[in-house]
């Protein structure tokens, strides 16, 4: 034990003098005494092997310190002695260049001047400062001191302080100054007056061993009785959980037993919670070794790093907080050797030669969030690609198809290492890939964010307990399954007529598009190598759950969802400790066994990709082009027989509702009495190939068209809904004269009526009439230019109706290309168009010599001022919109005889709207 006492008094003796201000800090001093607390730790670990351990380096060091602050506090005291000297100088001359009066005020302890009995020492200070400057407090064994300069004279100072006027006395000279000069500010000896002044009035003596006498407010208990205690309450949970479902039914029936399970249910609950806050620590005991870790480190590796350390406050389960500590370890080395640059290459990027690595512990969505940061040179993606194909992991084809978390995916691997040497820190692979073994062990979820040149994030996400969860019950093939809830970001209905939520394809992988957001899906029986059954069918509604693993979002799809239930968590069998889907077993209340999901692991099985805001957008843009297409709004109706049928809005003007009593019949054609006037209506399925039934209806509805010559209304029998959607027309449909074509809407096949065919048909001696065009217009030919199918196809039947050869393209880019290589007479063109729209179409069609006079026509679903000034601006002749036959016609033959043609393409005079 002599060595053990030897050496602590030892170190006691140099934090006394820390303590009391007389001893400096410095790094060498914190060396020495970490150095000693290990050796003492040592000792006391085998206190019966102490006395063979070596003391005498520690005790020389330490002595050595002693010596060494005497040299140093020596040379002080000549230095602070002219300083001192100096200083008088300086007070005392600049009091008479103000016309001031130094005073020394002598106050003796104890026996203090009747008007100033009982007054504390601040308070004296305070009134000083009323009528002066204070310059220095200090007390000897007998009195307090004051100095202070004044204006007043010794007689009214005296009567301003309330102080007989002996206890003052004029300096006349810097010298007498000197002796009550300390190195100290006024501020700081305040502060020791006032610790003095309390302590001369001491309040009541304490008795000894009487001041924790019923203050005791924990106990020590043992860690195994905690965990009993926790096992009992979830064996008592999953217990009330049966009994709950046991006497669902019969609540009902008993009267009170509602209340009593009520009762049951919070108490349980309150219990389990209260067990749990038990083993609950707070994360500071594995935070507070790293200052010492990271000050050896920096050491070592001859860096300057600085670690600030935030919510050392932040509470977790005991298992989880001792499982941290080498995983942070790893980090934390891992982000000084590989991240934090050497001072000499910070100072050349700008930075302060002083690194900064930061540990934030803090809650989020129900789980503990903790990120070790540091502002280094953060990860080069490019040298993970270099060392993946040196050691063979991927083909140079696979790694320019990954994206940035995919090749940070690769420091997890076990052996990858991107150390250009091996040490004993790095370079030996073993790191990143055990750490995130050991993280998912405890139930957390590890990721990297790095920005180059500015530094890198290790963030993970822990759960508070891996004891009891709430969960949400879910089923698949008949079998149920639990999903912590943590993970459980919310729950949609997908149906296919949902145009706000629809599942799309991108390259071989499906995603939900949610809110214009891309999310990874994926069906639960399809991980699980289970049969889906017919709720899993794609035609039917499908239900999917969001599920969040840290950062990253996906769909899950699965048959059925039930009620939430809180369960016990049991390891795995060692059968199942391979299965990357779950993470442990539970009971459920009705008793069966189920398996608890792991959403990181499910992610991992079935190999999902993850998409950046930037790949969405370059999905928007290029491999989903259609989202960038006019939608278009539908009207879906059915007539007598079977078929549905739909028709664009934009060639509605109204729908008006009718009883058979209003139909009028002359000769074989049907009218009705619409705004005064006699208005003929027409039944598609009797010049359409559809089926037809002869029952009548109680009620129909007519559709007045509009953009054409002579209105005819069509009369329906049901009005379906409004869609809006982009027309997808069947490749195998047949050609019918009065029908564009089918399409499957939504979920159904609906024929799409081309209105102009069908009002011919009905009216051929009102609606066909031999195109003037046709004369002359056999060798004109037209580039017209839609990204939607239905307007292409409508517009086209418009121009080869009239005569005219029709070449066609889906968006500006296309278009440009075979303005390069072909002839043509005319362009017609969209707008809103993916890869290139009508605007950058028609401003290089004026930029180019050879196409400048090329008359260009815009056609368009927007019809506002201000959208045709713009388009005219742009280049374009003429401004029509969409699906009026005959003003496109009119529109095209103007163009052709150069009427407002592209010698003038700014004018307003081809300013044109359909009626």
């Amino acid at each position: 034990m002599t060595n053990i006492v030897d050496l602590s008094h030892a170190m006691e003796n140099l934090f006394s003098k820390i303590r009391e201000g007389t001893f400096s800090i410095n790094n060498k001093v914190i060396d020495t005494l970490l150095e000693a607390n290990d050796c003492l730790k040592q000792m006391i670990n085998k206190v019966e092997r102490s006395a063979e351990t070596e003391i005498s380096v520690y005790l020389e060091k330490i002595n050595n310190l002693f010596s060494w602050e005497e040299r140093e506090k020596t040379a002080g005291d000549v230095s602070r002695r002219k300083s001192e000297s100096a200083e008088a100088e300086g007070i005392f001359s600049s009091a008479m260049q103000r016309g001031q009066v130094i005073y020394k005020l002598t106050l003796e302890i104890g026996r203090v001047p009747a008007p100033t009995a009982g007054t504390p020492p601040e308070e004296i200070i305070s009134s000083i400062e009323s009528i002066g400057r204070l310059v220095q407090t200090t007390k000897d064994d007998q009195n307090w001191i004051f100095l202070f300069t004044s204006v007043l004279e010794p007689s009214l100072a005296a009567m301003a302080l309330n102080i007989p006027e002996e206890n003052l006395t004029v300096i006349s000279e810097p010298s007498e100054l000197s002796p009550f000069l300390n190195p100290g500010s006024p501020n700081e000896t305040f502060i020791e007056v006032k610790q003095e002044a309390v302590d001369d009035n001491p309040g009541p003596a304490k008795i000894p061993g009487r001041e924790h006498l019923g203050t005791e407010e924990s106990v020590r208990v043992s860690v195994s009785l905690l965990n009993d205690l926790l096992n009992l309450a979830s064996e008592m949970v999953l217990g009330r959980n049966q009994l709950l479902r046991l006497l669902a039914s019969a609540r009902k029936e008993m009267p009170g037993l509602n209340t009593v399970l009520q009762n049951i249910d919070n108490l349980t609950t309150e219990l389990q919670e209260k067990i749990m806050l038990t083993r609950m620590q707070p994360i500071s005991r594995v935070f507070n070794k790293f200052p010492r870790i990271v000050r050896e480190l920096s050491k070592k590796m001859g860096k300057s790093v600085e670690l600030s350390i935030k919510g050392q406050e932040v509470e977790l389960d005991k298992s989880i907080v001792e499982g941290l500590g080498d995983p942070l370890t790893h980090l934390i080395r891992n982000s000084i050797d590989h991240g934090i640059e050497p001072p000499s290459i910070r100072e050349k990027s700008g930075k302060p030669a002083t690194g900064s690595v930061s540990l934030h512990a803090y809650h989020e969505g129900g789980q503990v969030v903790i990120d070790i940061k540091d502002d280094g040179a953060g990860i080069n993606i490019e040298k993970i690609k270099e060392k993946a194909l040196q050691q063979n992991l991927l083909t140079p084809e696979e790694i320019a198809s990954m994206g940035v978390q995919d090749l940070y995916a690769l420091l997890f691997q076990p052996g990858f290492s991107t150390a250009s040497e091996v040490t004993d820190l790095s370079g030996r692979g073993v790191g990143l890939d055990v750490v995130k073994t050991n993280i998912e062990k405890l139930g957390g979820v590890m990721e990297i964010l790095s920005v180059l040149g500015k530094g890198t994030t290790f963030r993970l996400t822990m759960p508070l307990t891996l004891a009891i969860i709430p969960s949400i019950i879910v089923e698949v093939s008949g079998q149920k399954f639990a999903l912590p809830q943590v993970n459980l970001q919310e729950m949609v209905r997908v149906k296919s007529s949902d145009p706000a939520k629809r599942i799309e394809q991108v390259g071989d992988a499906h995603v939900l598009r949610l809110r214009e957001k891309l999310l990874p899906i994926v069906h639960l029986a399809d991980v699980l190598g289970l049969e889906r059954t017919a709720a899993g069918q794609p035609e039917q509604l499908l239900r999917v759950l969001i599920i969040k693993s840290g950062s990253k979002r996906f769909g899950l799809i699965v048959d059925l969802i039930h009620d939430g239930e809180e369960i016990l968590v049991k390891q795995l069998p060692c059968y199942l400790k391979d299965s990357p889907c779950y993470s442990g077993v539970t009971i459920l209340g009705d008793g069966k066994v189920a398996m608890i999901l792991d959403p990181e692991g499910i992610s991992n099985k079935a190999e999902l990709r993850f998409y950046s805001d930037h790949t969405e957008q370059l999905l928007h843009s290029r491999d989903k082009p259609e989202q960038l297409k006019e939608r278009q709004s539908l009207l879906l109706f059915k007539c007598s027989g079977q078929e549905t049928f739909c028709v664009d809005l934009s060639m509605v003007a109204r729908v008006e509702k009718i009883y058979p009593n209003q139909l009028e019949t002359i000769g074989d054609k049907e009218f009705i009495q619409f705004r005064g006037e006699s208005l003929r209506v027409i039944r598609p399925e009797d010049y359409l190939p559809v089926s037809r039934t002869a029952n009548s209806a109680g009620e129909y509805f007519v559709i007045i068209p509009k953009l054409v010559k002579h209105p005819i209304g069509i009369l329906i029998h049901k009005i379906i809904a409004n869609y809006d959607a982009n027309i997808r027309f069947n490749r195998d449909e047949a050609k019918v004269k009065g029908l564009l074509g089918t399409a499957i809407l939504p979920g159904k096949i609906t024929l799409v009526v081309n209105i102009n065919e069908l009002l011919e048909i009905a009216a051929p001696d009102l609606y066909w009439q031999e195109p003037e065009h046709l004369r002359h217009s056999g060798t004109k030919r037209i580039l017209l230019v839609e990204d939607t199918p239905f307007f292409l196809k409508q517009e086209k039947q418009y121009l080869e109706w009239a005569g005219y050869q029709v070449v066609t393209a889906t968006n500006g880019k296309e278009a440009w290309d075979i303005l390069q290589k072909e002839r043509v007479d005319l362009v017609i063109s969209d707008i809103e168009m993916p890869l290139m729209d009508g605007f950058e179409l028609v401003k290089k069609i004026r930029a180019d010599r050879r196409l400048f006079n090329l008359p260009v026509i815009a056609v368009t679903s927007k019809s506002d001022k201000q959208s045709r000034e713009k388009g005219l601006e742009a280049g374009f002749n003429f401004y029509e919109i969409k699906l009026n036959k005959d003003m496109l016609l009119e529109k095209v033959q103007m163009a052709l005889e150069g009427k407002g043609d592209g010698s003038s393409p700014s004018t307003g005079d081809g300013i044109q709207q359909g009626e």
